[in-house]
């Protein structure tokens, strides 16, 4: 038999092409499948969001997650956020303002106020004022459970809010409140603040040098002393035996060192004495 020239037989028939309808369903069940894993990483099955996402609503709100387990929700109109804490309670990031705004000639650091901003004036009425004079505060803890870093007795329920250097204290509850001390330091930043300008009632401003603070206070006794959480120190006192007036952190001793910051005394020191001494400074 002749062979069959190379070419000639009969074709393979073709490959069967898949049913564009099975490849469609297929692709569906793997986004599914993705889709259903993805929720799983993100809820962790407990129906809270992941920590570091944000979810938007048709308002323009949004809601984000932050890796410790709070959440903040921002209005749409940018006015302001809530935070949540973990345990459910919440703090608000803008403070309501309150008055007018207070001449920053009339705010005088003295031992038990800054100006027409007495201690134990209620706390939320305090930071309205000082909202309206400043505006929002740059940082605001919330209420927390002071550990005494701040002059407070370590347990106490405490929010400590910052106009740049300037530092207000506040005790008690969301709603119950009160004013406990201040502190006025260039080492907690915003040096170019308006806040940095406040003075005490005789005079001393922070980055006064130590040589200005001794002339000021020539009639009263200053020592220095280093506290463990903020270093070296004055401390202003009627006479040597008296309770503190006013302290903060200085740079040295020396005449052209720098104070860095001016103290109320601490509430805890205050809420401790029997006695008290005269208001000044």
């Amino acid at each position: 038999m002749a062979a069959r020239p190379r070419g000639s037989g009969p074709r393979r028939p073709p490959k069967p092409q898949p049913n564009p309808w099975l490849v469609g369903l297929a692709l569906a069940l793997v986004l599914a499948t993705i889709g259903v894993v993805a929720f799983g990483l993100m809820h962790g099955g407990d129906g809270t969001t992941a920590a570091g996402t944000t979810t938007t609503l048709p308002d323009g709100q949004t809601t984000s997650s932050l890796p410790d387990g709070a959440t903040t929700t921002t209005l749409g109109d940018g006015a302001g956020s809530t935070i949540t804490l973990p345990d459910g309670s919440p703090t608000t990031g803008t403070i309501p303002s309150i008055g007018d705004p207070i001449p920053l000639s009339d705010l005088k650091l003295s031992s038990d106020d800054i100006g027409p901003l007495d201690f134990g004036a209620d706390g939320d009425e305090v930071l309205g004022r000082l909202v309206a004079t400043f505006g929002q505060p740059t940082d605001d803890t919330g209420f927390i459970v002071g550990s005494g870093v701040f002059g407070e007795c370590p347990g106490w329920s405490i929010r400590v809010v910052n106009w740049g250097p300037l530092v207000i204290v506040v005790r008690g509850e969301p709603g119950d409140n009160a004013f406990v001390s201040y502190r006025l330091d260039v080492r907690y930043g915003g040096v170019n603040s308006d806040t940095t300008d406040i003075a005490t009632l005789s005079g001393l401003r922070v980055l006064d040098t130590v040589a200005e603070l001794n002339d000021i206070y020539s009639n009263y006794s200053i020592e220095f002393a280093v506290d463990q959480n903020v270093g070296l120190t004055f401390q202003l006192k009627l006479t040597p035996n008296d309770s503190v007036l006013l302290w903060g952190p200085v740079d040295s001793q020396a005449d052209d060192a720098l104070v860095t910051g001016i103290y109320s005394p601490d509430a805890c020191d205050q809420t401790a004495a029997t006695t008290t001494t005269a208001p000044g400074a």
